[in-house]
């Protein structure tokens, strides 16, 4: 009765199902089973030549100029939050500096009416609203004559808090005003986003663009993967190792790096966790650019070396279901769905791909596959909780050094 309670599918697809959040971001052993019809026909599969390898490094190239113009007229503040005047009307609201010769523009916080809650609007609103401890949705439901007090009061106590009263503000200059990107407190390094795509133009091991995201001005997170050129064959499929990164210039996310295994004729991903967590990350605290800039490219050289640890994981994870003699596709469906962070709109999505294709689902190698192209659905970010769960599933697992 316990297994039967542990394992009903209807207790596991009702779990989130509140979660609406989530379900608006749903946009040489084994015989290869079809693929379905968004991937790549493994009988025209082929390995990029040189000149698409070379055609690649120049759309990195071109990301990395893009980001760079993004910069255009931006700087960054050392301020006094104690030295700042914020004032709010019906339409908008912004900051000034009391001292109008330390800087004379009035900075503006971001507005769009067509549309308010564009994270790379509120951004900069909502980490002011952090720094001074009320809750966005509160501070903006209130009467621009009452948000003024409540910032007054704010700052009538930071003699106390001297930890918040000195500020990084970075801001997009215009002629006659400027606009509020972010708020960041000192304690944080600052690296731009086109200084990490030099350092990955700059590998010792060349890689390719497999997407990105987020590289429109002041988004908050850049998502970008990356592939290297060395392959491999697992279970008769060509694959490579590659690298998903996240960063902001705006205080949004961490710098996380998460080293995968790629399947190349699918187009899908597995994510290695290390110590249950991604293989690099830094909140940048503590951390100057410099020091970044130093050690960044000696990490990201270092993935090639995870290779025969990678495929001995896998090759072993499929070797034990064959030498139990019996697979249950819905079975390690109900265990992968328990995964930390598959929503209820992941989950429903991850368990209709298996029962429909249970079929062509022979070993936990199948399994990957299929999830991984449900993962492809999702928005680039949830894509990353699916494929680390994937890749814990494919005991992708290892010590943190």
């Amino acid at each position: 009765m316990s297994d039967e309670k542990e394992w009903c599918v209807d207790d596991i697809l009702e779990e989130d199902a509140d979660d609406t959040d989530a379900a608006d971001e749903v946009e040489s052993h084994v015989t290869r089973v079809s693929p379905s019809a968004a991937t790549k026909d493994p009988k025209t599969y082929a390995p990029l030549t040189a000149v698409e390898i070379a055609a690649n490094r120049e759309e990195i190239g071109h990301l990395r100029n893009r980001l760079y113009a993004h910069n255009e007229n931006c700087r960054d503040l050392f301020v006094d939050m104690t030295a700042l005047n914020y004032v709010a009307t019906a339409d908008d609201s912004y900051v000034e500096f009391l001292d109008k010769a330390f800087y004379g523009k009035k900075l503006y916080f971001k507005v769009d009416p067509q549309n308010p809650r564009d994270p790379k609007v509120i951004i900069a609103s909502k980490q002011f609203c952090k720094l001074i401890g009320i809750p966005y949705s509160f501070f903006t439901a209130n009467r621009p004559s009452l948000k003024m007090n409540i910032v007054k009061t704010w700052q009538s106590g930071l003699v106390a808090q001297e930890s918040k009263i000195q500020n990084i503000l970075k801001i997009r200059e215009a002629d006659e005003f400027a606009i509020i990107r972010a708020f960041m407190p000192v304690t944080k390094g600052s690296i731009q986003l086109y200084e990490l795509i030099d350092m990955i133009l700059c590998l010792e091991i060349p890689v390719t663009m497999e997407f990105v995201y987020g590289d429109d001005k002041d988004e908050p997170i850049l998502h970008a993967r990356f592939l290297f050129e060395k392959e491999y064959t697992l279970f008769g499929t060509p694959v490579c190792l590659g690298f998903s990164m996240l960063a902001s210039e705006l205080d949004a996310s961490p710098l996380v790096i998460d080293i995968l295994l790629h399947d190349k004729v699918h187009a899908t991903s597995y994510i290695a966790s290390y110590g249950g967590d991604s293989f690099f990350k830094s909140k940048y605290e503590g951390i100057q650019a410099k020091q970044l800039r130093d050690v960044f490219p000696k990490i990201l050289n270092r993935i090639d070396s995870e290779t025969p640890a990678m495929l001995s994981c896998v090759e072993r994870r499929v070797q034990a279901s064959w030498d139990d003699g019996v697979f249950c596709a819905e079975a390690e469906c109900m265990s992968l769905m328990r995964t930390k962070g598959f929503s209820g709109a992941i989950k429903k999505a991850v368990y209709h791909q298996i029962t429909e294709c249970q079929a062509d689902i022979k070993n936990p190698w199948d399994i990957a596959r299929h999830v991984g192209l449900v993962a492809k659905d999702f928005d680039s970010i949830k894509r990353l909780d699916i494929e680390r769960g994937i890749g814990k599933y494919l005991q992708l697992v290892f010590a943190k050094e």
